[in-house]
């Protein structure tokens, strides 16, 4: 693997998931508060102590498994619509990977989380069980079938003895 796609592939997750994604989330939720005047989600001073614990959680979530799938898969998240761009060597399923087949996934709902208790916002929590709903098709649709492609029974095994999203902290 080149490392100018390397790099590109690291660029690109970032920006994406650390910049597009919220910014947009918070466009699309202030815009719809205030197209249909709904009232502040929580009075100032208290929203800051979700916007933290969610903030927290979020990133907790996000950089741990990256950090798994670039030191120990030898790749990147990066792919669109099966394609991966830097994809891993290796299939991870230690350290975040032993809960939740998509831990990035979910610290991501928790990083749009805290935008919306940022800007207070009642339509962000209405629009991410919804973004949930269609993350875990596009998962199902996409990025599953590639894995199975590259990994055959060893991520079929671990697609069924480990949760999608909703961690288990049985195994």
């Amino acid at each position: 693997m080149s490392r100018i796609r390397r790099f590109v592939g690291h660029w690109i997750a970032l920006i994406a998931f650390g910049i597009v994604v919220p910014g947009v989330f918070y466009l699309i939720t202030t815009s719809v508060d205030r197209a249909l005047a709904l009232p502040p989600l929580l009075p100032a001073p208290y929203n800051v102590f979700f916007v933290a614990l969610s903030l927290t959680i979020g990133l907790f979530w996000v950089l741990w498994p990256y950090s798994y799938l670039h030191f120990v898969g030898l790749g990147s998240p990066v792919e669109v619509f099966g394609i991966a761009l830097y994809p891993t060597q290796r299939l991870v399923t230690t350290g975040p990977y032993a809960y939740t087949r998509n831990p990035m996934f979910l610290g991501l709902l928790f990083l749009l989380l805290a935008v919306g208790f940022a800007t207070r916002s009642i339509s962000a929590l209405v629009l991410i069980p919804i973004l949930a709903v269609l993350g875990v098709l596009y998962l199902r649709k996409y990025e599953e079938p590639g894995l199975v492609r590259r990994f055959g029974q060893e991520y079929l095994e671990y697609r069924n003895a480990v949760p999608m999203l909703t961690p288990s902290f049985k195994r």
